[in-house]
């Protein structure tokens, strides 16, 4: 199953699952991520979804800020205008976000046109795997302005060998049951757990943006290591 495929088959139970089998911690994380990229004048939330990670960097940051949700799921962005829609009624505010249909693979931007670009539980399904990985990393790396900052927030491998193995059982045995019963695609969370698994540690995504090209890259663990913010700087 492609991941086109999987994610337009989940688009309607995507955020109440992702509440659900995250205990509610997913927005705190992305907000730790939004709080990071709300310094750039023009910021892009890559694979956006159904748009969370946007609309925190537009609260976030100042007004003057332009902010660009990308997803190749049409699906995922009708769900993210919905959303700022009704962000604007209830805030009385109107949020300087817009959303465009692309592939990751294809970033229909200029050289350097971004100051930021963030990315939220999207980065494995970028590199899982995928002979690309470094490619869509140079296509990131190509979009960011000079000193520009690439911010993500993804899952991480806990340090703790006990806490490691219980988390990996989790991901492997809960996550796409109630993953498959909710949304009736068990194939999909059962990809998302095991990609999760065999996510790479910190260190080695470090290691991973620095061959890219990326002048300076720094993890910082979160939730005793389950999940983590990677930041690569250009």
């Amino acid at each position: 199953m492609s991941l086109r495929s999987m994610f337009a088959g989940v688009v309607k139970t995507y955020d109440f699952l992702n509440r659900i089998i995250t205990f509610g911690l997913d927005n705190m994380w992305r907000k730790s991520c939004a709080k990071e990229c709300t310094s750039g004048n023009v910021v892009l939330d890559l694979c956006c979804g159904t748009g969370d990670l946007a609309l925190y960097i537009a609260e976030y940051a100042t007004p003057e800020t332009q902010v660009v949700g990308l997803d190749f799921n049409k699906g995922m962005l009708w769900k993210a205008l919905n959303k700022r829609a009704m962000a604007g009624r209830k805030h009385g505010k109107i949020y300087n976000v817009s959303f465009i249909l692309a592939d990751a693979a294809h970033l229909p931007f200029k050289e350097g046109c971004f100051d930021r670009i963030g990315i939220s539980f999207s980065f494995l399904n970028l590199i899982y795997k995928n002979p690309l990985a470094k490619a869509y990393l140079k296509a990131v790396l190509r979009i960011l302005d000079t000193r520009g900052k690439f911010v993500c927030v993804e899952t991480s491998q806990p340090g703790f060998r006990p806490l490691r193995i219980l988390y990996h059982l989790y991901l492997r045995k809960v996550v796409s049951f109630i993953g498959g019963l909710v949304s009736g695609r068990k194939d999909a969370y059962r990809y998302l757990g095991r990609s999760a698994i065999n996510f790479p540690p910190g260190e080695k995504i470090v290691e991973m943006l620095l061959s890219t090209g990326f002048r300076k890259a720094l993890f910082q663990p979160m939730t005793f290591g389950a999940v983590g913010l990677y930041e690569g700087i250009k």
